[in-house]
């Protein structure tokens, strides 16, 4: 080419100024590790001072969770400490760095600017001479092309004979050697100069060649100096005390891990009773008789209070009891199988279950101990408590039911304890009271009234058999029907008797439990709070007291506040807000379960084969046995 090369334009090196954010970093990192290292310490300071580790033991176990918290607080103390010479190592290292460069600096740029200057300097120079060369070859090769150009005219007009006014031939021939001599003489110089001129041309490109690859790096190496020996120093001493410390608190702590899986509560119950002689196990403490030697064997006719009749009920608790344990353990085990398929919003409604599934069974548990207990007292009074228990556990293995449901156990409470502690004598119970008939009954023999569904009764006294009571209808006529088929409505207006009591409570939740007997899956019973009178021909018109079979919803279905419903066997809708629910077999009717077995005291009597589909109409009364069979008031 034949332009010169363009120059780098230099406004001044610049110092590196990374060392500056790493001791920035280093002195903030002091700061917070100090302050968390002192707050670590503090922490832990408040645990030791407290009074918690005054076992004997303990220390020297390190299966203690006593001992494993020990060794906590302790690690904690020690990790505070650690931060703490993390800090002050951070702190050496931003000093460190501030010391160094502030020393370094002020020389490096000295150095490294009269080293750039000088090179510049030199590279200047040879550009000036490069450039002197290309102007003097400029300025031949223009005067060499005058001359060549005067020649040729100069000659052009002697081959013409065009001498003009002024010139004569000789004239021309004169000017025609003068021009050609010039031109000789600019050729030879010219020569001279372009040799000149490539080899400055040459020489300039080598030289700022040997600029961009000698002299600048040699420039920028010098104005870094030793910044990344210190930078490498800097930061390997950064992430060492990092590492150490990291290493310090995980070799405390790891063994903190392992004391800690060998913690177990056996071990640590056993170092606290050598602790603390007085939580040792007492000896075994029973309750005594006062005054009483043994049960004494009374005889039947002492108006209920005869023991066969205690062995036979306490016999038929244990039974009871076994099966609602087998099956609230087949209930739990269930929903614990369900527990990880529900959806989150189902979480907590699945975990209640599952709590009141473990309840049922801690009641079980403990109401078949004291059955158990009193059945072993009536055993060493000289009863064959075995015959009866044989028999009880048959009756239960035949009613064991064929799947599980929740709805069975969503208040054991209520259906198995209300009956054992809280259950009155016979002279207890206040009469009159008026119930209303949830199955209808045959009566098949004289002193039995024969009921109808809905039909309202009122029950006078108590019958000569459990479960038998003694009740007049509208029409006058007394006689005995199933106690488990009526539901209590209260106090008859008028009579000034009080309403059921406990026991008439316990009456009516049993025929509520008996009622789901009869029942399809999905539908519960209801009693209307209120008089309904039906708005339109498919709404149902119901008294007060009304009791209700609400039939189950269609898969999908959604509740609008109006639910279908079989009374007096007319079926049709009414509004949910004018009653209230008395089974709880509606909580049950979105689960995939079988049909619940028979609730322990069932209604006496039933016919196999009868069927459990909707419940039998006023006009077709529900079947079963007379009390002369298994379960007769004789």
């Amino acid at each position: 080419g034949r332009g010169g090369p363009s120059l780098p334009r230099c406004r001044g090196p610049r110092l590196p100024h990374v060392p500056s954010p790493h001791r920035s970093y280093s002195k903030q990192r002091a700061a917070i590790e100090r302050e968390y290292g002192q707050a670590l310490q503090r922490l832990a300071s408040q645990f030791v001072k407290r009074d918690w580790h005054r076992g004997r033991s303990d220390a020297g176990d390190s299966r203690s969770a006593l001992a494993v918290w020990k060794g906590v607080i302790e690690g904690t103390a020690h990790a505070g400490q650690v931060r703490v010479t993390a800090s002050e190592s951070y702190r050496a290292l931003a000093a460190e760095a501030a010391r160094t460069t502030r020393l370094s600096k002020e020389r490096m740029l000295k150095k490294g600017i009269e080293r750039l200057q000088k090179a510049q300097a030199e590279l200047l120079e040879t550009v000036k001479e490069l450039d002197k060369a290309k102007k003097q070859f400029t300025h031949l090769q223009r005067s060499s092309e005058v001359a060549k150009d005067k020649a040729a005219d100069v000659e052009a007009r002697l081959r013409k004979s065009d001498r003009r006014i002024f010139h004569t031939k000789a004239s021309l021939q004169k000017l025609s050697a003068k021009f050609s001599a010039r031109l000789a003489e600019h050729s030879r110089q010219l020569a001279g100069v372009q040799n000149e001129y490539g080899f400055a041309l040459v020489s300039a490109t080598a030289h700022l060649e040997h600029y961009r690859r000698v002299e600048l790096p040699a420039a920028i190496q010098a104005l870094d100096g030793d910044l990344y020996e210190r930078l490498r120093e800097h930061l390997s001493a950064a992430s060492r005390t990092e590492v150490e410390t990291c290493w310090a608190t995980r070799d405390w702590f790891q063994g903190v891990v392992e004391a800690s899986a060998r913690v177990c509560r056996e071990q640590d119950l056993l170092i606290f009773l050598q602790d603390h002689p007085a939580f040792a196990l007492a000896p075994e403490q029973r309750f005594q008789l006062a005054g009483v030697e043994e049960v004494c064997l009374l005889p039947p006719g002492d108006d209920g209070a005869s023991l066969e009749k205690e062995a036979r009920r306490w016999a038929t608790r244990v039974a009871r009891d076994r099966k609602n344990k087998a099956h609230s353990e087949e209930v739990l085990q269930w929903l614990e199988a369900r527990r990880q398929q529900v959806p989150e919003a189902e979480a907590a409604a699945m975990e209640r279950r599952m709590e009141e599934a473990r309840e049922n069974i801690r009641k079980a548990e403990v109401s078949r101990v004291k059955a158990e207990a009193r059945l072993a007292l009536l055993r060493a009074a000289g009863l064959d408590v075995d015959a009866w228990l044989a028999g009880a556990m048959v009756g239960a293995g035949e009613e064991a039911p064929a799947g599980l449901d929740l709805a069975e156990f969503d208040d054991y409470e209520d259906s198995d304890e209300l009956d054992e502690d809280n259950e009155p004598g016979p002279a207890a119970r206040t009469y009159p009271y008026t119930c209303r008939v949830i199955f209808g009954y045959q009566g098949c023999q004289a002193d039995e009234l024969s009921i109808a569904q809905g039909e309202e009764l009122e029950v006078i006294e108590d019958g000569d058999a459990e479960e038998w009571v003694k009740a007049r209808n509208k029409a006058g006529q007394i006689g005995y029907v199933p106690e488990k088929y009526l539901l209590s409505l209260g106090s008859e207006a008028g009579v000034g008797a009080g309403p059921p009591g406990p026991s008439a409570l316990h009456r009516q939740l049993s025929s509520i439990m008996a009622a789901e007997l009869v029942l399809e899956p999905g539908a519960w019973l209801v009693r209307a709070l209120y008089d309904y009178e039906g708005q339109s021909p498919e709404e149902l018109s119901f008294p007060e007291g009304a009791i209700i079979r609400v039939l189950p919803r269609a898969p999908g279905e959604v509740d609008d506040g109006f639910w279908t419903g079989d009374f007096d066997g007319r079926i049709g809708v009414f509004p949910s807000l004018v009653v209230e629910e008395l089974t709880g077999a509606r909580e049950a009717a979105g689960q995939e379960l079988p049909s619940p077995s028979p609730p322990p005291f069932s209604p006496p009597g039933l016919v196999p084969g009868t069927s459990l589909a909707p419940s039998p109409s006023p006009e077709t009364p529900l079947g079963g046995e007379c009390r002369g069979g298994g379960l007769g008031r004789g």
